[in-house]
């Protein structure tokens, strides 16, 4: 596989994950703007985790260990962005917002990298 044949996948990967997490999360932000502030890197949620990820399936820590259909198991972190929203909205302003919005984050991105060490290898 050649570098802009990878770059392609990665962003396209990307653009899936980015597309189905914002669908998912779009309404509790929309609906829970009045009993929570966002603040503005949370939208780093969108980068972070699935870069971690790929990162990860990139390394050498993938090689034996992972085929090439591992590529679709980003879909696996898809659920956490919205979730750790709702959970966002549900405490509301009962823990310090950057406390919860950074706890939060970074489960997000724990949650990538557990998917990358706890799926086995998936049939080709």
């Amino acid at each position: 596989m050649t570098v802009s044949e990878t770059a392609l996948l990665v962003v396209r990967g990307w653009l899936i994950y980015v597309f189905i997490a914002g669908a998912l999360t779009s309404p509790v932000v929309f609906f829970g703007r009045r009993r929570v502030h966002w603040l503005w890197w949370e939208t780093l949620v969108f980068i972070v985790p699935f870069f971690l990820w790929m990162a990860l399936m990139l390394s050498d820590l993938s090689t034996g260990r992972k085929s090439i259909a591992n590529l679709g198991e980003f879909v696996f972190i898809t659920p956490a962005v919205p979730i750790a929203a709702l959970i966002r909205v549900a405490l509301g302003t009962r823990v310090r917002e950057g406390i919860c919005a950074g706890s939060l984050f970074a489960l997000v991105c724990l949650t990538a990298i557990g998917v990358f060490w706890l799926t086995p290898a998936l049939p080709e």
